[in-house]
């Protein structure tokens, strides 16, 4: 201790030993210490005075003495400020500022007071040593540290501001950062004691000092070196608030981002810009240190020019910084963002669903245009289909873009914020319409798609629609027809009959039902039973009415397939088409059928007329040959090898009769109807392709006659057999018996039908696939093109009636 000053010690010193040789525990005789403090050495110095490191002798403790410099021993006012900054100081009881534990004059006059020495480092060294990279600064110090430190600092501020003080020079110089976590506003001397709050005068509580403001050019050292840290309205030299100490804060939180202070350079220059409130951008001032945006936002109010934009107090900044540190600030604005994302989504899908519209309007009118045109006219002369096609392909790709916008947006939002109600709703609803239009296609691939989506989107509005239940009225022709209802199940594909319930007698409904396809069963006395396919789409009403028809009005060996709608077509080409009560042959006119019909026309018009009818082509010769007795009969060469000793193990000796009649042409076909209709006095034609894809997949636009799975082993086609292809008698395949009971309603062979394919009406369409053919042409709505006249091995036919 090598100077002694102070005020004399009042504490007697006690003996080694704790006694005086009276007695243990009895006090030394009372021994004041020369001085009260001593001093250990230098810490700093500051603009009105010198801070040194002494030791308290009464308290026996480290202190630090702060005391006013020589110069100024003589300047009163100074001696006021400097005594205010001790009072001010001590009268701000919070624990982010160190508390002041005396005042007085050394022996030689000198004003001094003590206070709570802080170990630790600046702020202001710590920030340098963040830019310089210090690795264990940076291990210790991370983004989420300094914000906390801010925070504290804020609340200390807010502190002193209710007490009616401003600080007026916050920077990181003045800001103690403790080696145990303790944070300290240093450096009250040129404070502003007995401000106004919220444009009130200080209450009781107020900090009260010896000495009154003074203007700011009068305060010493408040001007050098703390410029980049004033408020624009400091720097003009204009009255200030707490919101001026609030600017600093700000400028400090810039620091703590960037790791620059937000103004540079000296003089008048830098006070004007100060003035004037221009500094490059937090977010861009560092490029090598990314600034979160709520961090950027919150500096950005702090040092609004306007002291109206920023906050309105130190505490209210603080708030916000612990919003950020607890993840509510970064949420609040992660919410912000998806509410604008959101809203753009919502307008984004209006687009699009106007979009969808107007492809079904540009699709109308190519076929509008279509009618005006003929295939072989030239393109010049097609302008106006042509077009119109490529208005099509406009709005499709408008339709995918506007998709496509719909969902970066919703689903940006998303990303922004993944629970957000608004956005969610959106995109369950946008998916919702493409499961609407992916089940109206029976597209489904892209339904199962589409509802996983409805499904992942969804909070529960939509819990009824994705349950899909629907019901179903049923009125009879005449009434009272008693009614069994049974499910189909989906089993890998294959469509399996549930368990039959009866629903009661018609009329009935509307009886609830869930999503799915059934068959219910008409059943009255004097009437066959009708075989009645019902389709519930997704939380849609089925309302059917059924005519009971007499076996004699159906004709023996025709099934009746009831009037109503169905799913027809694949893809971009599925409707829903409403066809009128018909019967259609329940089997494919086979060689014995043939027969009969040649042995007829040769009696009735001779053996050359019959001879021009018999099947086969120009390649295969005849199908058929013209016995010596007389009876015409199927070729054995027809079906050979393996196949035929299969099929007379199974058929017998005649089996050649039931394999379906081949290589005719759509005239023989015609000829055979014809033929019939008079030899029974009902009308016997060729059915519609629409009419044989109903009687083939029903109404639920199932793939095949039997579901959707594709497998070689339930239809007649080249791959149902280990040996090469060959016909096989009609029937061998019962999975390919269509729910009204139309046997070999997926391959065995083509039927023609009466249907145009092109427009120039030049061929005729075949549908149900062959014995030759892959898999994939036996799903109900494939459709094959023959020349009416053209007779091909694969080709037979199948008779309709109207009803």
């Amino acid at each position: 201790m090598d100077i002694a000053f102070g005020r004399r010690s009042v504490v007697a010193e006690i003996g080694d030993d704790g006694g005086t040789g009276a007695g243990a525990g009895v006090v030394a005789d009372f021994v004041p210490a020369a001085e009260k403090y001593a001093r250990l050495g230098s810490i700093g110095e500051g603009g009105m005075g010198t801070v040194m490191l002494v030791r308290d002798n009464d308290l026996l403790r480290d202190v630090a003495m702060k005391v006013l410099r020589p110069e100024y021993a003589e300047h009163a006012a100074t001696k006021r400020r400097f005594v205010a900054e001790a009072q001010a100081t001590s009268q701000l009881e919070h624990p982010g500022i160190p508390p002041v534990h005396d005042v007085g004059t050394t022996p030689d006059g000198k004003v001094y007071f003590t206070m709570k020495v802080v170990r630790g480092d600046t702020l202001s060294s710590l920030l340098k040593k963040l830019l310089l990279g210090v690795k264990e600064v940076r291990q210790e110090y991370s983004l989420h540290r300094l914000i906390t430190v801010l925070e504290r600092i804020a609340e200390a501020v807010h502190f002193a501001h209710e007490k009616g003080v401003l600080h007026r020079d916050l920077k990181p110089d003045n800001i103690m950062l403790g080696a145990y976590g303790e944070v300290h506003v240093m450096d009250w001397g040129i404070a502003k004691v007995g401000a106004e709050i919220d444009g009130d005068e200080t209450g009781e509580d107020a900090v009260r000092t010896v000495a009154t403001d003074q203007p700011l050019k009068t305060q010493f050292g408040t001007v050098k070196g703390t410029i980049p840290y004033m408020s624009p309205e400091q720097a003009r030299g204009e009255p200030l608030d707490r919101r001026s100490d609030v600017y600093a804060l700000g400028t400090i939180l810039y620091e703590m981002l960037t790791l620059h202070p937000a103004f540079e350079g000296t003089g008048v220059a830098l006070i004007l810009e100060v003035a004037g409130g221009r500094f490059p951008a937090v977010e861009s001032r560092n490029p090598r240190r990314p600034v979160p945006e709520s961090l950027a936002a919150i500096s950005r109010r702090a040092m609004a020019m306007d002291p109206a934009a920023r906050p309105a107090t130190a505490r209210a900044m603080a708030g916000e910084l612990r919003n950020w540190l607890d993840g509510r600030a970064e949420k609040e604005r992660r919410h912000r963002e998806a509410e604008g994302l959101s809203a753009h989504g919502r307008a984004a899908m209006a687009r699009y669903v106007a979009a969808t519209r107007s492809i079904d309007a540009a699709e109308r009118a190519v076929t509008d245009e279509e009618s005006n045109f003929k295939a072989w006219q030239t393109l010049p002369e097609k302008r106006r289909l042509l077009d119109a096609r490529r208005a099509v392909v406009d709005a499709r790709r408008a339709v995918a873009m506007a998709f496509a916008e719909t969902t970066k947006l919703l689903e940006g939002a998303l990303l922004a914020e993944p629970d957000n109600a608004g956005a969610r709703a959106v995109l369950a609803d946008l998916w919702r319409g493409r499961l609407d239009d992916a089940e109206s296609r029976g597209a489904a691939d892209d339904a199962a798609h589409a509802e996983t989506m409805v499904r992942r989107y969804d909070d529960g509005p939509l819990a009824a629609y994705l349950a899909g239940d629907g019901s179903l009225e049923l009125a009879g022709d005449p009434p009272g027809a008693a009614v069994s209802l049974i499910r189909f199940e989906d089993r890998d594909g294959f469509y399996v009959a549930g368990p039959e319930r009866d629903l009661g007698a018609t009329p009935l409904g509307p009886l609830p039902l869930p999503m799915g396809s059934y068959l219910a069963t008409l059943r009255r006395t004097g009437f066959p039973d009708v075989r009645y396919p019902v389709h519930i789409r997704r939380n849609r009403i089925w309302r059917g009415r059924v005519r009971q028809r007499t076996r004699q009005q159906i004709g023996e060996g025709f099934v009746y397939v009831p009037g109503g709608p169905f799913i027809y077509g694949d893809g971009r080409d599925t409707r829903v088409v409403d066809l009128p009560d018909f019967a259609i042959a329940t089997s494919p006119v086979t060689f014995g059928d043939w027969a009969e019909f040649l042995a007829s026309t040769e009696r009735d018009a001779g053996l050359d007329a019959a001879k021009k009818l018999c099947p086969g082509t120009s390649g295969d010769g005849p199908y058929m040959e013209r016995g010596a007795d007389g009876v015409w009969r199927a070729l054995p060469n027809n079906c050979e090898g393996p196949t035929r000793e299969r099929c007379l193990r199974a058929h017998g000796p005649d089996f050649d009769r039931l394999l379906p009649v081949a290589g005719v042409s759509w005239y023989d076909a015609v000829a055979y109807c014809e033929w019939k209709s008079r030899a029974t006095g009902r009308e016997w034609r060729l059915p519609s392709e629409e009419e044989r894809e109903k009687a083939a997949r029903g109404v639920d636009g199932r793939r095949f006659p039997w579901g959707d799975v594709e497998d070689a082993s339930l239809g007649k086609c080249r791959d149902s057999r280990e040996e090469l292809p060959q016909p096989e008698p009609v029937g061998t395949f019962p999975t390919a018996t269509s729910v009204y009971g139309m046997v070999d309603a997926a391959g065995s062979s083509w039927d023609w039908t009466d249907s145009w394919f092109d427009e120039r009406r030049l061929s005729r369409v075949l549908r149900g696939g062959s014995w030759l053919n892959f898999l994939e042409h036996l799903r109900c709505f494939d459709r094959n093109t023959g020349e009416p006249g053209n007779r091909s091995p694969l080709s037979g036919l199948r008779c309709a009636r109207s009803l």
